[in-house]
């Protein structure tokens, strides 16, 4: 009986170590993927607008475009974009525990400009903030908005309309799993101006859009 046991597992063993070899696995866990954007496929939670060191009290959320630039006719404009109900139990929105393979914030940029880093904001801001509001614009402290960078531009880019691309996977996760969603900064790291549509832009097709890949709980 020992000996017809052994046999056995020694039986298995060796087919699980076939399956190995030739490489066949257990399917991966069900992923889908989701995108947000102003307008388009009836979701209308984007928040953005721009601020300005030069006109300190102008709310500048109604642009169809936003700055970001370290001297911006002498004072430094900044701008501020959050997708507000992207997390929640309904169809089109991220459920709570989801696993983020993947995050892409995608901005339509038409104007060349020096590099610009993107940095998760930690405070909240309405979309009618001004540099004041936000008590002389927002800095990359720690405190307003986290010191470590999610993503940046890679130097310039074409004159023409561009689609531009930051990975915010991280972020991303961290608000799945409860951290609380403030958008995010774009900090202009020099005075030659960067330019892209915001959510009040005419083509819906070129507004700020956040593409999410994911594994959902639901599935597995």
């Amino acid at each position: 009986m020992v000996m017809r046991t052994f046999a056995i597992s020694m039986t298995l063993s060796a087919f699980a170590t076939l399956l190995l070899v030739s490489g066949v696995q257990s399917a991966p866990p069900p992923s889908r993927t989701l995108s947000f954007q102003q307008g388009v496929n009836g979701y209308a939670g984007t928040v953005d607008t721009e601020i300005w060191a030069l006109a300190t009290t102008t709310i500048l959320a109604a642009n169809p475009n936003a700055s970001s630039d370290a001297n911006n006719d002498g004072g430094e404009s900044q701008v501020l974009l959050r997708f507000d109900k992207i997390i929640g139990d309904k169809p089109q929105q991220i459920p709570q525990r989801a696993r983020i393979r993947s995050a892409k914030l995608l901005v339509s940029a038409f104007d060349q400009g020096d590099i610009v880093n993107l940095h998760q904001m930690l405070v909240p801001f309405e979309e009618s903030a001004t540099w004041t509001t936000l008590v002389s614009g927002v800095s990359a402290d720690g405190l307003e908005a986290s010191r470590h960078k999610d993503s940046f531009t890679f130097g310039k880019i074409a004159a023409n309309s561009s689609e531009i691309v930051f990975d915010v996977t991280d972020t991303v996760q961290s608000w799945v799993n409860g951290d609380a969603n403030h958008g995010w900064v774009f900090l202009n790291t020099g005075g030659n101006g960067w330019d892209f549509y915001t959510s009040e832009f005419d083509n819906p097709a070129q507004r700020p859009k956040l593409f999410v890949e994911l594994t959902d709980p639901a599935l597995k």
